[in-house]
This record gives structure tokens, sequence and C-alpha cells, in this order.
């Protein structure tokens, strides 16, 4: 989520920074939502330090036998203010996280400015691509071939782009799955670990999965569960880096 102090204090260089992701967002709405909030934040606070001074009128005032009504009546109109400002900020609070949870990430100013996949530029390369003396197939073509991908079946039970894993493909699946964690948690000190399927707003919101890709996840109707996206996950013991 945006870092409000940096947006406040150097609003032109957020706005350059999502530029470069030819993102054009007004800030200006933000900006004056945050004003707001901070104007009634200090109102509720001027409102508090009044509402302790003048109830430390009270006790003198009862022991010297002078009437507390009046004094009583303004304690009650402070607190019903005090309420309404805490109100107002809880809403202002609202409207801030829901805006800033659209402000994608600034970008890091050492990746290079594109428009397609041709600007990418190439840091490093680990060895250099097979060269087959044959044309060589299709993954989907091969799998087909070999009878270890099926994306026939997987059409019928679910749709398309989808594929059922057979025999030997399914094997190699589970395997690939084994192999990587048995690497990271054997070699590199992290931990398996098994977490829910499904995992409620708050998290997909920490993740950063909501509020932008709402649409495209699975969500459990009458409830605010989402499936998870990974049903495995590596912690390392020390450093606490997910995996």
């Amino acid at each position: 989520m945006i870092d409000m102090k940096l947006l406040r204090t150097e609003p032109e260089k957020v706005i350059a920074a999502l530029a470069r992701r030819k993102e054009n967002i007004d800030i200006d709405e933000l900006l004056a939502l945050d004003r707001e909030k901070r104007e009634v934040l200090y109102e509720a606070e001027q409102k508090k330090a009044e509402q302790n001074a003048v109830s430390k009128k009270i006790p003198a005032m009862k022991k010297a036998g002078e009437d507390t009504a009046a004094i009583f009546a303004e304690m009650k109109q402070l607190s019903d203010d005090i309420k309404a400002c805490d109100e107002k900020i809880r809403e202002l609070d609202e409207k801030i996280t829901a805006i800033s949870y659209t402000i994608p990430n600034l970008p890091n100013p050492t990746v290079p400015d594109g428009d397609t996949d041709e600007d990418n530029v190439e840091i490093r390369r680990f060895m250099e691509p097979t060269a087959f003396d044959f044309e060589p197939k299709a993954h989907w073509d091969l799998g087909r071939d070999l009878g270890i991908l099926d994306p026939e079946t997987a059409a019928k039970i679910t749709g398309a782009r989808f594929t059922v894993y057979s025999g030997a493909g399914a094997q190699l699946e589970r395997a690939i799955m084994n192999f990587y964690l048995d690497t990271h948690t054997r070699k590199h000190g992290y931990k398996e670990i098994f977490p829910p399927f499904m995992v409620h707003r708050s998290s997909m919101v920490g993740t950063g999965q909501l509020p932008k890709f709402e649409e495209d996840a699975f969500k459990v109707a009458g409830t605010d569960y989402f499936l998870a996206v990974s049903y495995t996950h590596l912690r390392a013991h020390e450093t606490g880096r997910n995996l």
C-alpha cells in the first residue's frame, strides 16, 4: 500500500513513478481525504484536552458546594463531539484505505521503462537454449502422444486450457513438488508449512491479491473465504523469508 507520508511530502515523486508504470492515477482525492483526517484528528485531540481540563474542575466545585449541572452539560457536549470526530475518522480511514489499495507499488528506479516485452533488458543468461537436430514438439502435443496429458478429458470435466495428468505425467508432477520441498527443507534451512486451503479477506489484502484481483479470485459463496493460490509454504528458520 502507498506510503501516505511519502505521498504527502513528495507527491510529484509518486506521480512520476506511477507514470513510468503507465498509470494515470489522480491522487488529489487521497491527499484531500488525508488532510481532512488530520484536521479531524487535531480537533478531537483539542476537545479531549479540553474535556480533561474541565473534568479537573469538578472535584473542587463539589467541595465548594457549587452547582455542577452546567459543567456536566459541557462535559456531555464534549463527549458527543469527540464521538462524532472518532466516527468521522473511522469513515475517512475506510475511504483512504480503499483508494490506497488501488494504487500499485512504485517501480524500482533501476528498472528500464518500456511499452512492450521488446523493451525488456536481458540482465544475465544461464546456459544456452538446447539446439535440436529435429523439429521439437510442443509440450501439449508431446504429452498427448505419450499418454501423460489429457486436455480433452479436462475440457469435459472443467473447461478449456486445463489438462488431466495421467500415469507418468501425474507421477512427474508429484515428483517435482516433492523435489522442490525436499531440496529447500533439507538443504536450504526452510521449514515446510501446510496452511489452510482457504484464507479470509484480510489475508488476501495483505498479500496484495485484493482488491485488484478480486474478480479473478475463487470465493466461497456466503462467506469471506477465498481459495489460497498455493497449498505448500516454506519458511526459513532464522530469517523468516517465505518461499
